[in-house]
């Protein structure tokens, strides 16, 4: 009877993956395929005539029971065939198979379930392994118990292949005896039993977990490539291990694995890799030639080769002591985690080039107590990756340079790096330890970094501080060599007593710490970017070249140098001066910047002394110090261009110290100054007191239009009528009647005035309404007139606006002498005012704001004669009119630019050449007048308006706005129209044109009969 083989797959690492029908592989077929690696070797079908395969189809039961089997055979024989195909439904606690009555013999026993609940495990009895080749075991199936129990065995009567296939486990806790075993297939097998074989061990393929120190019988373990061994918690494995190329030792957290056997290559350089985060213990002096990689856990050495020959490699893992070892290895390279190197309490040297891996993102430590001893030669260690010694010391040995200047150290507290009495560079020295230099030199910051070292350093022969970093020594360094800075920037923030620090021209020593000599060809700088005094315990020399970076404050504090013995200051020593503070250099201030037991020499300073439009430094000495002195060099006044430049800057500096002074005192220039001056006149006020001065005329002007109306002044013949109360009530009139009349105008007016080039652009718009009534006293008409109106107005090139409310009341009256009319009236106003203003420039900013109350009175009077020339009527006229101002005190609200003031009276007169003409219309059959005006004002008296103010503490100045126009053209055109038999309007244009100013006004006039 011939059977077969239903599939096969070849997997890797060796697998060959059989599911068998029925069949067995034959006997010549399973040798070919373990020598050629166990993949893609023929397999041939069992001659006629063999044992055929049995299957196990009752889920628990006896081995040794026929009716078990299909057919019903019991297995048991060379090449017999046992397949147990039934999955476990009871997840994962599997079959139990009793081999009670044995033993029993196979030559190939198949676990094909394939499910994750389970299959079969053996108890109670032997099971042999016997074939015409070699015997297989296949297993597919994962129990959660063993799969060979304590009370069952497996005796290999032939070497037997053990195939445990990708996702299977087999688990042997009884003892395995007899030949060899071969492992392969990528699942897991472990052994469990103190088993007794004597053939060897070969593992293929996947895992092989051992837990128990006997696990591997007695021959070699030859591990190929790709698979794992893995040694469980207090196993201790001393069969011997062959590896081929790359073998992967794995010992799971909390573990402790060890390896006492001899590890060798199986043909080429090969190599362990550690992986799991417990610890591999190797005892034994190995030979495997390409090292170690250490990927996670520990490596704990007790022998020299532990780690064979090639180079260790740490990469997220540890190498431990485990006796005092002088490492074998070639190099120690750092992979992109970086490792740890723990010496344990024991002393370790190695000879080893040390080196990275790819890029040095990690850091190599140095942990345990005991020394870590790096020999080899000058240059031999390259590594960029960072270094910590947490504990112990980290040793030179006996040659300079053996650090790597590449590397970052950090030396944590308790730690110690000795240099051994040689020249050691490293690439930056940062921590709390201790550095041992003895009588040799160590230099630092070749890799340009940042650090900070407060530990110890101690030595004979210095410290030379290299590369473009900051190198701070916070702690105490009795250094007895000397210290050079030779490039970037040394901060003593401690101590280095008696040392004596030479600071090379390029570099910086600063801190406010003490040193013991000083001798400066670059740059000194007290201080961590901070005010701070540097103390020198002997003497001090700054070389032709060098700088004292000085930095101050306005508050009079700046840096100093503090020498016990003499400070020379060579002709050429430079000084510069940084002012660190908010506030402005106070004329007047001098700072000593050093003190000695004797000065020589003065410093030159370096840069622009002028360092404002106002301020000016000098360096100067006397017999014990150095100063720098602050003095001023012109007035504020002085940078002033215009009058009120000059007024404001007169007031400030009058005034007490603050904020605002001393930002003006660190402008950079005259220009800068004038315009901070013009900001802080406050001209608006003074502005706004012509304005209103000005805009008197808008009731002037309606007063006299109403009175020239109310005679019949307005036309050729006659006004339109007005409103007047008659016997049946308000009815338009005559405008001469004798009855009493009310009326009213709307008015607007806009306007603006030039610079004059001492004050700014000023704009300003008025609307308001006034309301009059008037009657017949005699041969007057006399009238009383009120009102509201508001204005607002700005000077935007002094950042500032306001506006006024108005309120107004005025008398008035007038007659009329044949062809000559007298107009007259007088008026008072009250104006409530406010401001705003905004000051802005360097680091000053302020928001002010003002409101106060002001009267405006005045007086006013016409003359004008009227003559016809046919249809046309001319009025020529004079007008005078006097105004007076009076304006309350004020305090502006906001920060050290408010200024106040006290209430001050300003006036001006008015007078007016002109003349009117109008004629009658009629328009559509409706009566219209049409009028206009042209004439010529000239004001004097206070046309530059002025106002009186002051800073805080300061004295008072004047200040003047935009002036009144002297003269001025004035312009009117208008029409009267009678709209219906009870209603009239009025509407017209005035303007007034001077050299630098406008005025442009609108009128309407509506009557209505009631």
């Amino acid at each position: 009877m011939r059977h077969s083989v239903s599939t096969v797959r070849a997997k890797g690492h060796g697998e060959v993956n059989a599911r068998l029908a029925g069949s067995l592989l034959s006997s010549t077929s399973l040798p070919a395929l373990l020598i050629a690696g166990l993949i893609a070797a023929a397999v041939t079908p069992i001659n006629s005539g063999a044992a055929s395969a049995e299957d196990f189809i009752h889920n628990s039961g006896d081995w040794g029971i026929a009716a078990n089997w299909t057919p019903e055979t019991i297995p048991n024989g060379v090449d017999a065939v046992a397949n147990f195909n039934h999955d476990a439904p009871d997840q994962g606690l599997g079959y139990t198979v009793f081999l009670t009555g044995g033993p029993y013999t196979v030559g190939t026993l198949n676990l094909n379930a394939t499910s994750t609940s389970g299959g079969y495990r053996f108890t109670n009895g032997v099971l042999n392994f016997a074939a015409s080749g070699q015997a297989a075991i296949n297993v597919q199936t994962n129990n959660l118990l063993p799969d060979l129990d304590a009370g069952a065995s497996f005796n290999l009567a032939s070497d037997t292949v053990f195939t445990v296939y990708a996702g299977a486990h087999f688990t042997a806790d009884g003892v395995i005896s007899g030949a060899g075993l071969t492992k392969s297939g990528n699942g897991l097998l472990t052994l469990n039993g103190a088993n007794t074989y004597t053939g060897g061990t070969n593992l293929y393929g996947g895992t092989l977990s051992l837990g128990n120190n006997n696990a591997l019988g007695t021959g070699v373990l030859s591990a190929f490539s790709g698979t794992v061994i893995d040694i469980q918690n207090g196993v201790t494995i001393n069969n011997d291990l062959t590896i081929d190329l790359s073998q992967t030792i794995n010992v799971g957290s909390g573990s402790t694995g060890t390896y006492a056997g001899q590890i060798s290559d199986l043909s080429d350089p090969s190599a362990i890799v550690k992986t799991g985060a417990g610890t591999l213990v190797l005892t034994n002096n190995n030979s495997f030639g390409s090292g170690a990689r250490i990927e996670e856990g520990t490596i704990r050495a007790t022998a020299d080769y532990a780690l064979g020959v090639g180079p260790i490699t740490l990469d997220g893992g540890t190498l431990q002591a485990g006796a005092n070892l002088t490492l074998a290895n070639g190099s120690i390279l750092f992979g992109a985690a970086g490792g740890t190197i723990d010496t344990n309490g024991f002393d370790v040297s190695t000879s080893a080039s040390m080196g990275d891996d790819g890029t040095p993102s990690g850091t190599f430590t140095k942990t345990g107590a005991g020394t870590l001893t790096i020999e080899g030669f000058a240059g031999n260690n390259t590594y960029a990756t960072a270094t910590d010694v947490a504990q112990g010391t980290l040793k030179a040995g006996l040659s300079p340079n053996i650090f790597s200047a590449n590397s970052a150290y950090t030396i944590e507290s308790g730690a110690t790096l000795d240099l051994n009495n040689f020249d050691q560079a490293i690439g930056s020295l940062a921590g709390a330890g201790a550095v041992n230099a003895g009588s040799g030199k160590l230099t630092t910051g070749g890799n340009n970094g940042s650090t900070v070292f407060s530990g110890v350093i101690t030595g004979t022969n210095g410290l030379i501080k290299d590369g473009t970093g900051t190198f701070e020594l916070s702690g105490s360094s009795p250094l007895s060599g000397g210290v050079e800075v030779k490039a970037g920037t040394l901060l003593v923030s401690g101590s280095l007593g008696n040392a004596g620090v030479t600071v090379d021209s390029g570099a910086t020593l600063g801190g406010g710490g003490t040193v013991g000599v000083l001798d400066a060809s670059g740059t000194v700088a007290p201080g961590k970017n901070t005010i701070g005094t540097l103390t020198v315990n002997n003497s001090a020399q700054f070389r032709a070249g060098s700088t004292y970076a000085v930095e101050l404050n306005s508050t009079g504090l700046s840096d100093l140098i503090q020498v016990s013995g003499a400070a020379t200051i060579v002709s050429g020593a430079g000084l510069t001066v940084s002012n660190i503070g908010l506030g402005s250099l106070v004329a007047g201030t001098r700072y000593t910047v050093l003190e000695a037991a004797s000065v020589s020499g003065t410093f030159t300073l370096v840069g622009d002394p002028q360092v404002s439009a106002f301020v000016r430094l000098s360096t100067t000495s006397d017999a014990t110090h150095a100063y720098v002195d602050v003095t001023q060099t012109q007035t504020f006044g002085s940078a002033g261009v215009t009058l009120n430049q000059i007024a404001t800057a007169d007031g400030l500096e009058s005034a007490a110290s603050s904020a605002l002074v001393s930002a003006v005192l660190a402008l950079p220039s005259d220009a800068a100054a004038q315009a901070a001056f013009d900001q802080l006149s406050g001209e608006i006020h003074a502005s706004a007191k012509g304005m209103l001065l000005q805009d008197s005329h808008l009731l002037q002007d309606a007063v006299t239009a109403r009175l020239r109306g109310a005679f019949g002044d307005s036309g050729k013949t006659a006004s339109l009528p007005v409103m007047a109360y008659g016997e049946d009530g308000v009815q338009p009139v005559a405008a001469d009647t004798d009855r009493f009349a009310i009326w009213s105008q709307g008015f607007g007016s806009w306007g603006s005035t030039d610079s004059d080039g001492n004050a700014a652009a000023f704009d300003r718009s008025t609307g308001g309404l006034l309301v009059g009534a008037d009657g017949l006293a005699g041969d007057w008409r006399i009238g009383v007139v009120g009102g509201y109106s508001r204005t607002s107005f700005d000077a935007d090139d002094r950042h500032s606006s306001g506006d006024s409310d108005n309120y107004h009341l005025g008398l008035y009256g007038g007659t009329n002498w044949r062809a000559i009319a007298f107009r007259t009236g007088a008026a008072y106003t009250w104006h409530r005012i406010s401001t705003s203003r905004a000051v802005a420039f360097q680091s000053f900013t302020d928001s002010l704001s003002a409101d106060y109350d002001a009267a405006t009175a005045q007086a006013f009077g016409e003359l004008a004669y009227k003559t016809d020339a046919g249809p046309f009527a001319f009025e020529p006229f004079a007008n005078l009119a006097y105004v007076n101002l009076h304006t309350d005190g004020f305090s502006e609200s906001g920060g050290a630019a408010a200024l106040t003031s006290g209430s001050s009276t300003s006036d001006a007169t008015f007078t007016t050449l002109g003349v009117r003409a109008s004629t009658d219309i009629t328009i559509g059959g409706v009566a219209a007048t049409a009028r206009g005006m042209l004439g010529w004002r000239h004001a004097f008296g206070d046309v530059t308006p002025l106002s009186t103010v002051a800073f805080a503490g300061g004295d008072d100045f004047t200040i003047a706005g935009v002036p009144i126009a002297r003269d001025a053209v004035l312009v009117e055109a208008g029409f009267d129209v009678q709209l219906a038999r009870n209603a009239t309007l009025g509407l017209s244009y005035a303007g007034q044109f001077g050299a630098d100013a406008f005025d442009n006004g609108f009128k309407a006039n509506l009557g209505i009969k009631f």
